[in-house]
This record gives C-alpha cells, sequence and structure tokens, in this order.
C-alpha cells in the first residue's frame, strides 16, 4: 500500500468520522422512545448491575448494543446523545473495515488467487487498493449509513461485525492463519449480539468456506477442515451465551419475527412479491419513507452511486468468481430480513446488512466503467495516431470532471442531512421532541411538586406504561419506582386519573403526553377545578401554582 493510498485512506476515515459525530449533542433532535428505552435498559443495568444478553421488553433486543450504551451513561449522564455516540463510533470504523474487506478480496482473491481484476473483471486499475479507497469513500459519504450511525440504534453494529467478520475469515482462510480465524470467529459470534438481521449471515459466512472445500489448493493450510472447524468453534463459543439463553427462551428468538413475518398475512406469496419489488426498488425509484430512517423517501444511494453498483453487478456477473459469489450472496441474503417483513417497506433498517457488499459492488463499477473508458480511449489513440494529443487532453479532462463529480456526494450528503432533514418539521415529529423538551422541564421542577404525566398515546406496554414515554422516563430519569419516589414523579394511562390526588396545600402538575387531545385537558379541568393549562414549551401542562 503506497503512502498516497494511506492519506486517502485517513482523509476519508476522518470526512466519515465528521460527518458522523458533527453536531451529535443537538442532531438529530429529540429522542425517539425506542432510543429512550435502550438508554433505560442502559441506565438501570448500571443501577442494579445486571447486564443482560437479550433485554425482552419493546419486542426484545439483543444486549450488546445496550450493554456499550451503558459504559457512555456512566461517564457522561443520561444525556441523548451519549446513546448515540455508541453508533457514531462504530459507524466510522466500518469506514475502516469496508477497505480492509475490499482490499483483502480484490488483492488476495483477485490479483494473487488467479482472477484478475484487470482482466477477469475487465477493470483497468493498476492497484486494488484503489477500489478499497473507493468502496470506503462511498460509505464514509452515504446517507443510509450516515444516517443510522447517528442514532442509538443497535442495527449499526451489523455491518461493522459482518464486514470485519468477514475480513479475518477471507485473509485467514487464504493463508492458513489461525489467528485470522479466531478474529473471525469471535467476530461472527459477537454478531449474534447485534441485531436479527445478522442471523442471515450464517449464510455468507459458509460461502468462502465451501468454496475452499471446492477448491483445496487454494489454500495455504494443510489441514483446510481443521482451521474451517476453528473459525467455526470460535463463533460457537463466542455465541454460547446468547444460543442458551435463546433455548431456554425460544418465544425472545421468535416472536418479533414472526409478528412481521410475510408468511403471517394473508397472502403470502402476494405479500412476499411486493416485499421484493419494493427492497429492489429503494436503491433506485423510492427509498425508506420513515423520516427516522431516511430524507422524504429518497433513494437509499445517490444517483451515480446506484449507476457504479449496476456496473458492478455486471462486471462481476461476466467473470463469476468467489468476489462475485460472496458479494452477490451477501447482497441477497441481506436483503431477507426486509423481504420476509410485510411492514415499513421498504425498510432501509432491517436491510442495513447489505450496505457493505453494496459500497464494494459500487467501487467495482465504478473502476470497471473507468476501465472500459480507458481500453476505449487507448483504441482511439490506435486508430488515430494522429489525434494523440487531444485524446489525451481528453483523458485529464475527463479525470478532473470525475474527481469533481466524486466530490459532489460528501457535500450532497452533508446538505441532506445537516442543511435539510434535520431542520425538518417531520424529522422533529419523528424523533418526538417534544416529550424530551417535557422530560428535561420535568427533571427541572422542585421535589416538592406533585408530577404527574398521563399518557394518552398507544404503544407496546412496558411495565404497564405504553412505550412513548419512555422519552420523559429517560430524560428524568425514573425508569424504577423507586427513583419516582424520590423525584415525586408519576406515570398514569388515561384511564388512571382518578390517582391523581390535589391537597389545599400541595403543589400538583400534570403533564400531557399528547398536548392535542384537548377532550383529557377538558375532562382534568373539570375534575381538578384549581388545575390552569400552561405551555411553557412544545407541551401542555396543567397546574396549580
Amino acid at each position: 500500500m503506497k503512502k498516497g493510498h494511506i492519506l486517502l485512506l485517513v482523509a476519508i476515515v476522518t470526512l466519515g468520522a465528521f460527518l458522523r459525530f458533527y453536531q451529535i449533542t443537538e442532531i438529530p433532535p429529540g429522542l425517539y422512545p425506542d432510543e429512550a428505552m435502550n438508554g433505560n435498559n442502559a441506565l438501570e443495568a448500571l443501577a442494579t448491575g445486571q447486564f443482560k444478553l437479550f433485554y425482552p421488553e419493546n419486542n426484545g433486543r439483543e444486549g450488546l448494543f445496550i450493554n456499550l450504551q451503558a459504559i457512555l451513561l456512566a461517564i457522561f449522564g443520561n444525556e441523548p446523545w451519549a446513546l448515540r455516540v455508541v453508533s457514531a463510533l462504530f459507524g466510522t470504523f466500518t469506514i475502516l473495515g469496508i477497505y480492509l474487506l475490499a482490499a483483502e478480496l480484490l488483492s488476495g482473491y483477485g490479483i494473487l488467487k488467479g482472477t484478475d481484476i484487470r482482466n477477469g473483471l475487465r477493470i483497468s486499475v493498476k492497484n486494488p487498493y484503489s477500489v478499497a479507497i473507493l468502496a470506503a469513500f462511498f460509505l464514509a459519504t452515504s446517507y443510509w449509513h450516515l444516517n443510522f450511525s447517528r442514532i442509538g440504534f443497535r442495527a449499526i453494529l451489523v455491518p461493522f461485525f459482518a464486514t470485519f467478520a468477514m475480513y479475518f475469515l477471507l485473509k485467514g482462510l487464504r493463508k492458513g492463519a489461525i489467528p485470522y480465524l479466531v478474529l473471525a470467529g469471535i467476530f461472527a459470534g459477537l454478531g449474534f449480539y447485534t441485531y436479527i438481521a445478522f442471523r442471515f449471515m450464517a449464510l455468507i459466512f459458509a460461502v468462502p468456506i465451501l468454496w475452499y472445500l471446492w477448491r483445496r489448493k487454494e489454500i495455504a493450510a494443510a489441514c483446510l477442515p481443521c482451521v474451517i472447524l476453528l473459525f467455526v468453534f470460535a463463533s460457537l463459543v463466542a455465541a454460547l451465551p446468547l444460543g442458551v439463553y435463546f433455548i431456554q427462551s425460544p418465544s425472545d428468538f421468535l416472536n418479533r419475527a414472526g409478528e412481521i413475518s410475510v408468511f403471517s398475512s394473508a397472502s403470502p406469496l402476494k405479500e412476499l412479491g411486493r416485499s421484493t419489488l419494493l427492497t429492489i426498488g429503494m436503491f433506485f425509484a423510492k427509498g425508506d419513507c420513515n423520516w427516522r430512517h431516511n430524507f422524504n423517501c429518497q433513494p437509499q444511494l445517490y444517483p451515480l452511486v446506484t449507476a457504479f453498483l449496476l456496473a458492478g453487478i455486471i462486471s462481476l456477473a461476466m467473470r463469476p468468481g468467489l468476489i462475485g459469489v460472496v458479494l452477490g450472496t451477501w447482497v441477497v441474503a441481506m436483503s431477507l430480513p426486509a423481504i420476509l417483513t410485510r411492514e415499513g417497506l421498504p425498510h432501509a433498517l432491517r436491510s442495513i446488512g447489505m450496505i457493505p457488499p453494496v459500497m464494494i459492488l459500487a467501487a467495482l463499477g465504478a473502476a470497471a466503467s473507468w476501465g472500459y473508458f480507458s481500453r476505449w480511449l487507448e483504441a482511439q489513440r490506435q486508430k488515430w495516431p494522429d489525434y494523440k494529443a487531444q485524446l489525451e487532453r481528453i483523458r485529464k479532462e475527463a479525470t478532473v470532471l470525475v474527481g469533481l463529480i466524486l466530490l459532489i456526494i460528501p457535500f450532497t450528503a452533508y446538505q441532506d442531512y445537516f442543511l435539510r432533514w434535520s431542520v425538518h418539521p417531520e424529522t422533529y415529529a419523528a424523533f418526538d421532541t417534544s416529550s424530551l423538551h417535557l422530560g428535561n422541564y420535568l427533571e427541572s421542577l422542585p421535589l416538592e411538586i406533585e408530577k404527574y404525566v398521563i399518557v394518552n398515546v398507544k404503544g407496546v406496554s412496558v411495565r404497564g406504561i405504553p412505550m412513548p414515554a419512555q422519552t420523559v422516563i429517560f430524560a428524568t430519569d425514573t425508569f424504577s419506582d423507586q427513583k419516582r419516589q424520590e423525584k415525586n414523579l408519576f406515570y398514569l394511562t388515561r384511564d388512571e386519573i382518578d390517582r391523581i390526588q390535589i391537597g389545599e396545600t400541595s403543589k400538583v402538575l400534570v403533564a400531557l403526553l399528547d398536548g392535542n387531545d384537548r377532550d383529557l385537558g377538558r375532562m382534568l379541568r373539570q375534575e381538578f377545578p384549581t388545575l390552569k393549562i400552561r405551555a411553557p414549551g412544545d407541551f401542555v401542562v396543567l397546574q396549580n401554582y
């Protein structure tokens, strides 16, 4: 690897880190209840010392991400941005992982193993590390990956663990090196503690293993089954505690997937076809329309990157080899978590495991496109030797033009995320900003004030309280009954307002989680005439002082 490539890689990782950490204390605004639920479980784990492998509340969540969040909360307190720093860190490290994986695929398996990338894939590139640089660049500037790198969702761990597990597996198989295979097994095993979609990675890890079993001569190790078993053993050891948990609690393993499966619908084949088309279309037609996941339904890739992706797929299809089989299987397998579901489609979060192979394929396509152009230009030189100078000028101008077009991508990502998405009213609503403001307001009030939060919204019940209240609970650190008693703050459903007691000398504040519920507001004023409606922020409270 040349010094220039090292400097480029450092610059790209730095760019990716900037996009993922810049203004993370303010953007995204608010705190989505699912993020808050993770934070509340993390705070409880810190308070009790019970760090779980799996947190069954809120449809169940693997525990690794939450336990990592607990470390940041222990340092910085219950701040929303502390929940998101974990995502930003892993999102940034994944950029480096993509570079390493692409470089291993192209240098280790492309040129050295008989599938010459310049001839077999018809890609004119003197150094395969250039393609790896492009893959890292596409990931660093991807709105898709950037968005989830700034949200406190565990799914961002999937590209990280998948990328590094595959990198170490390929390198270990090629070299027959035990340390790499052990690392591959550890990363693969830990991946099952991240997000349900990672379970499909088992199909992808099998591809290079089966390839080497078919082409034994390509491995440096004397005992091929031995090194393969070493990877499998390391994976099983790392995943064993979670596996034991799921054996003891099988419903936690199956429930969520069963609820949203296409096979639970009245017309499974129809739903499967629909979800497949929507998932394919997310790259060039209509992306995820959930404002937490995407900006205004835009495709998950920028048009230029989509074009390169198609070029990469075509190039690999022309000369299939291990590179094409690995990347192709990866894309198909990690699309299944979205395709096999029937809600919220297309779903950028469930298909997050597709990101690594998509970025590598796009980089290959970019290199292939430039290769085709270079060969055409060379053919013209041979055909028209008198125009050599003019053709050379065309090459230089094309190089500058391509460079300028590529430079547009990070500026577009910055504009879309920081200047358009972050300030959009839909984004504020999606991240329940008013609930966070309400929580901060309640936390600022004196302890002697009796504070009641009426959770007048629907949602999955968590310890008898609908999920949307989790944002307020996190901001006030009142997940436990003990904390609620200490802070004189209590949560009631709409049907429990008779539990409110207002004495002659007591100071009482009643907050509505949904301030637009005017019927409830009138009911409370009729029941408690001393209460007066106030709007200290973008939320509604009633108080008697």
